[in-house]
């Protein structure tokens, strides 16, 4: 804690370095570090495609999207990008963690947040014999 503690006071970039550090986690499975900025990235462009192309509606579970940044802040537009699965895997997430963080990371974060909660389910697609 002492060694952490004279990290923070050192200067900017380590204090900015651990303040980071914080918002990741690690995964249950030990694979990877779930890393917010990521989740943040993810949500801000989700929020964006909501707003603009779905007429305000959060994506249905196996929704797919063709976007760019997606995967990293440099990669390029790419088809059948999985939003839907993003959001409820975001929003039916035992780790309420991961949203408390994601809601405090930046203000985008938050807003984006805060719009989405706001905006209704597209509606499921009709099946059997007599849809249309």
């Amino acid at each position: 804690k002492e060694r952490l503690q004279r990290l923070r006071n050192f200067d900017d970039a380590s204090k900015n370095a651990l303040a980071y550090l914080a918002t990741c986690v690690s995964r249950e499975d030990g694979r990877a570090c779930k890393d917010t900025a990521h989740d943040a990235r993810k949500l801000k462009i989700l929020s964006a495609h909501v707003r603009d192309h779905l007429d305000g509606k959060v994506p249905r579970q196996n929704d797919v999207a063709t976007l760019a940044r997606w995967d990293d802040e440099d990669a390029r537009e790419r088809e059948d990008v999985p939003v839907g699965k993003f959001w409820y895997d975001l929003t039916h997430s035992t780790d309420k963690e991961r949203l408390q963080r994601l809601s405090v990371f930046d203000d985008a974060s938050k807003n984006a947040l805060e719009y989405l909660a706001t905006c209704e389910p597209r509606k499921s697609k009709p099946r059997g014999r007599r849809a249309k």
